[in-house]
């Protein structure tokens, strides 16, 4: 009886252990992330802020302080979700922040708010001015949408080979590791909070809120990672495929080009950039809802 007991205590105890081993790691982890992101973003700051051409390599390094990570605490990378998984997830992925994107367009576009530049829209006829997989000459409105439709996949591919650098760190390492110590809810929200931080320096100097420098570094950038992340986290989980967040996270890069860097702008900026956040929320809550209705289980816990 007595052995049993300090067999057990004996346990508790390692666990207890090992639960702040985990914890002052993932810790380490994030100081070491933010440190070298910081100093990689005032180099950018330096060789010419949004415009340098060191902005795409930024997101690779989430990546590489990961590897680096799992390879001296030895965790391995065999539960990261290599295999295509429930690979239908790739539909959700790749079209609806597209899907979302267009109907904003349609709206704001509507209202006068701002006119698509990149597509022209005349008399059932559409001419795009960016190269498309099955041309851009003028053409029907059912031909463009599948035009549209088997390009975006061409260019969210491309896009995943810069996405997959943060979604690795994000999605692959710290998913895990924040849903064990809060949670579902709170480990999702507190993790795209993270994400969205971690561009502080990036916003500040104008990225995505030109207009808005300080609104967007300090509060709609981050509510946007936390909805695109919540949506990330449940493509992750529902699919235990790295590919699905990372088709997500390309596809929104494109979208939000096609949105804010596609249109004319003839009213306040920052109204389209509210329907764009609450596009994202709606998503969000959905997901939640779904998530906490039939909770997944990590497949790191049990693989």
């Amino acid at each position: 009886m007595d052995t049993t007991q300090n067999n057990e205590t004996h346990t508790s105890g390692e666990r207890a252990r090992d639960k702040l081993k985990t914890d002052k790691t993932t810790i380490w982890y994030l100081i070491i992330l933010f440190i070298s992101s910081y100093l990689w973003q005032f180099i950018i700051f330096l060789t010419g802020g949004v415009e340098s051409m060191l902005v795409p390599l930024l997101m690779f390094l989430p990546a590489i302080v990961t590897i680096v990570f799992r390879l001296i605490k030895k965790e391995g990378f065999r539960k990261i979700g290599w295999g295509l998984g429930k690979w239908w997830y790739a539909i959700p992925a790749i079209y609806v922040p597209l899907v979302f994107t267009l109907v904003i367009v349609y709206i704001v576009d509507a209202l006068n708010w701002a006119t698509l530049s990149v597509f022209i829209f005349n008399d059932g006829m559409v001419d795009s001015k960016v190269p498309l997989f099955l041309g851009n000459h003028t053409q029907s409105i059912a031909f463009f949408a599948v035009n549209l439709a088997i390009s975006f996949i061409g260019i969210c591919l491309i896009g995943s080979i810069f996405a997959f650098g943060e979604e690795f760190g994000w999605r692959g390492h710290l998913q895990e590791k924040f849903l064990r110590k809060f949670g579902l809810n709170r480990g999702l929200i507190l993790l795209g909070t993270v994400w969205g931080y971690w561009h502080l320096p990036l916003i500040l100097m104008g990225y995505n809120f030109s207009n808005y420098p300080v609104l967007g570094a300090l509060v709609l950038m981050p509510i946007s990672t936390i909805f695109a992340g919540i949506f990330e986290g449940w493509i992750y989980l529902r699919s235990r495929s790295i590919w699905m967040p990372v088709l997500v996270h390309a596809s929104g890069n494109t979208a939000a080009g096609i949105l804010f860097g596609g249109m004319v702008m003839h009213q306040n900026e920052l109204f389209i950039q509210l329907m764009w956040l609450a596009a994202w929320g709606i998503v969000a809550a959905l997901c939640l809802i779904s998530l906490n209705r039939d909770k997944p289980i990590l497949w790191q816990e049990c693989s």
